[in-house]
């Protein structure tokens, strides 16, 4: 009988190397950073900071505990400790850390200024990117919209071929009301990588927005459900793409549309969206009691959905069910005056219906 071979507690023989060599950085180091690849942040600090204490000037070490601190939720300290080596060796990707820092505890207009010098540093695809991407994601803020555009353009005639910076043109030019703009800027990026998920995403999303456009979106998400055939937002941006048709074409194959969406509740069932245009498909069908089981399964998925609780008031009124249709009648006066509260209360940038529709279903 062959015997096991024995295999050592790597945790056990690193922390008996820490504790007989107490000043030995390399050994507190590596103690420290197999913490780290753990996910156990305390531990992996505590080894780190005895590290940095032996040795003050090491870099990997001061930014391996900078990004601890960080994602440990304490940005402050994480914030203290990359100033200190931002002071004596700048580099972009300490900028960065220090960005997400500041982003982190409130500080906009100091990430915003630090991504910057991480990007003028070293304009690397990903760098623009990062700046960019932040100043979309906070465009309220002090103009940044503005500034996100600017970037992102730089950026995307810097690196033509990158998808990621041609999706957030895009965005950016969605967000600043240049519909036609934003689905040409998609359609090129999903050009650039067809098999990639992310533009198609985005591209399914706007769609609607720039109907003189949607041939040609058509035509893309259409090779991308043949890449896919199991994709839930494929399917169903694809069949929304059919549904929706611009002057001229001629109507779509509504059960064409119909297999579509039952494909994208196969693979996703708490794809609530499905469900609700499955449901609307329905009633402009005149079929009304699958109708309401779309409707009602939409709310018991999100029941929140003022759209859901709007038709079926409708439906159960048309089917003479007067205390249903009221008991969603008084659904749809709640919401109302919820969302009128938390608007006054600056709580929502606007209703809870324009939110809805600007969501990306998952």
């Amino acid at each position: 009988m062959t015997a096991l071979a024995f295999q050592p507690n790597p945790e056990l023989a690193l922390l008996e190397t820490a504790k007989q060599s107490p000043n030995d950085f390399a050994a507190q180091h590596r103690l420290g950073e197999f913490y780290l690849q753990q996910n156990r942040l305390p531990e992996g600090i505590l080894y780190l900071e005895k590290a940095q204490q032996l040795n003050p000037q090491d870099y990997d070490t001061g930014y391996d505990l900078s990004l601890a601190y960080l994602n440990s939720g304490d940005a402050a300290k994480a914030s203290a400790q990359l100033h200190q080596m931002i002071t004596r060796h700048e580099t972009a990707e300490l900028d960065d850390l220090l960005a997400e820092a500041n982003e982190k505890s409130g500080d906009y207009k100091g990430a915003a200024s630090e991504y910057y010098r991480a990007a003028q540093l070293d304009p690397t695809e990903g760098n623009i990117f990062d700046l960019a991407s932040f100043l979309l994601q906070h465009k309220n803020y002090e103009g940044f919209l503005d500034n996100a555009l600017t970037f992102f353009r730089y950026g995307e005639q810097k690196y033509p071929r990158s998808a990621k910076l041609t999706v957030g043109l895009g965005v950016t030019l969605f967000a600043e009301g240049k519909y036609d703009d934003a689905v040409q800027t998609l359609c090129a990026a999903v050009d650039l990588d067809p098999t990639d998920p992310r533009p198609f995403q985005f591209l399914g999303k706007v769609s609607t927005a720039s109907p003189a456009h949607m041939p040609e979106i058509r035509k893309r998400l259409e090779g991308f459900v043949h890449l896919y055939p199991n994709n839930a937002l494929a399917n169903y941006y694809y069949a929304m793409s059919l549904w929706k048709r611009s002057d001229g074409e001629p109507v779509a194959d509504t059960g064409v549309i119909e297999a579509l969406l039952k494909k994208t509740i196969a693979a996703s069932p708490d794809f609530y969206e499905a469900h609700f245009q499955l449901g609307i498909l329905y009633q402009d069908q005149q079929k009304y009691p699958e109708a309401i089981k779309e409707f009602e399964q939409t709310l018991t998925l999100r029941p929140d959905y003022n759209r859901a609780h709007y038709r079926l008031f409708l439906l159960y009124s048309r089917t003479h069910q007067k205390q249903l249709a009221d008991q969603h009648l008084a659904i749809l006066k709640q919401i109302k005056q919820e969302d009128a509260q938390a608007e006054e209360a600056g709580d929502v940038p606007g209703n809870t219906q324009a939110k809805q529709t600007m969501e990306t279903p998952h």
